[in-house]
């Protein structure tokens, strides 16, 4: 599984001190003219795309979530164990 951020409009010196920051190791794609996140309809912060092995969007979350909750857990445990 692999997370990945994706920062629409900065810049890559503002991305960097973010992760440094707050100790962000996941990926972040740097989308400074916002065409991944109008290629997905993304109009506001946070939105997460849940995406399976074949590289289908399967779910979406457009709001802050405690990834660390029980529901959250089970669901990214059943996404991980989905049938290959």
């Amino acid at each position: 599984m692999v997370v990945l951020k994706i920062a629409t409009k900065e810049k890559e010196q503002e991305i960097t001190k973010y992760k440094n920051e707050f100790k962000i190791s996941s990926p972040i794609l740097i989308d400074e003219d916002a065409s991944t996140s109008n290629a997905y309809g993304i109009w506001n912060r946070p939105n997460t795309f849940f995406i399976n092995r074949e590289g289908k969007i399967v779910g979406r979350v457009v709001k802050e979530m405690d990834w660390g909750s029980n529901n959250m857990r089970t669901l990214i445990q059943y996404l991980l164990e989905e049938k290959k």
